[in-house]
């Protein structure tokens, strides 16, 4: 029954959270589709001009749809940033009849909620944007739904841990400077993993410890095929890996930041 009663209050918690995402999907979505649209059809019709192969824009598209989670991970991370150092509205939440680390959970849920609705609903813009160059017979959709899965699981757990890293609102820019950017423009976005062990290989190693080249690999190989890509399920093992630490470590500073006993 206690179980009942804690899930009960989850669900209530991520339900208000989307009733407010609602009334803002619209926008978002128009602000995602205006960054992937302009992204996409540059690599796939300007990019060929200046020498790149004809398959370029599939390529890059695919990191495109990997990176949709960590984008949106920055508002979310502003919204948590925001909340710390003013109303503290997540107090509440650690003061419900339920575990800390429950409550917690329940806000990422809700943003991998959002990241997942967000990300689904860039597919059809990738598909007006490329047309005949994207396939969709070809797209191995049971790979291309856990990839979805485990990098929004991944992105949602990463929003708490940088909103938790961060000092105050006065070093906000340190979210996109220290974490965002250097994950997304390292984590293969324009690359592959074997192009870049290929030139320069001790940085290629380094760069495994970067979730979101896994992110990318993962999700050419459900769009483009395993060949030439990392293997699909170390993919998915690790992302899972790191979804777990930064969740357990961004529960941890939350709980010690708000100075919760």
């Amino acid at each position: 029954m206690k179980l009942l009663s804690y899930l009960t209050i989850c669900k209530e918690l991520i339900y208000a959270d989307l009733l407010i995402f609602k009334q803002t999907i619209i926008d978002k979505w128009i602000d995602l589709a205006v960054w992937v649209t302009i992204s996409t059809c540059v690599n796939a019709y300007i990019m060929p001009y200046f020498g790149v192969k004809a398959d370029f824009g599939m390529f890059q598209w695919c990191g495109v749809l990997s990176a949709i989670g960590i984008f949106e991970l920055y508002s979310t991370s502003v919204d948590l940033l925001s909340d710390f150092e003013g109303d503290r509205i997540i107090n509440y939440r650690l003061t419900l009849p339920i575990p800390s680390w429950l409550a917690l959970l329940s806000k990422a849920v809700y943003f991998f909620i959002v990241y997942m609705v967000l990300s689904v609903g860039m597919l059809p813009v990738g598909k007006l944007c490329l047309w005949n160059m994207f396939d969709v017979t070809q797209v191995h959709y049971g790979k291309l739904f856990l990839t979805l899965m485990f990098q929004n699981m991944f992105c949602a757990s990463f929003s708490l841990l940088s909103a938790s890293l961060i000092k105050d609102m006065m070093h906000l820019g340190s979210i996109w400077s220290r974490y965002i950017f250097p994950m997304w423009f390292m984590g293969g976005f324009c690359f592959s993993w074997h192009a870049l062990h290929a030139v320069f290989p001790t940085i290629a190693w380094i760069d495994l410890i970067n979730p979101m080249i896994y992110s990318t690999e993962a999700m050419r190989v459900s769009i483009l095929g395993q060949e030439g890509y990392l293997n699909f399920w170390l993919c998915i093992g690790a992302l899972a890996i790191f979804s777990v630490i930064s969740l357990v470590w961004g529960m941890h500073n939350i709980k010690k930041r708000l100075d919760y006993v």
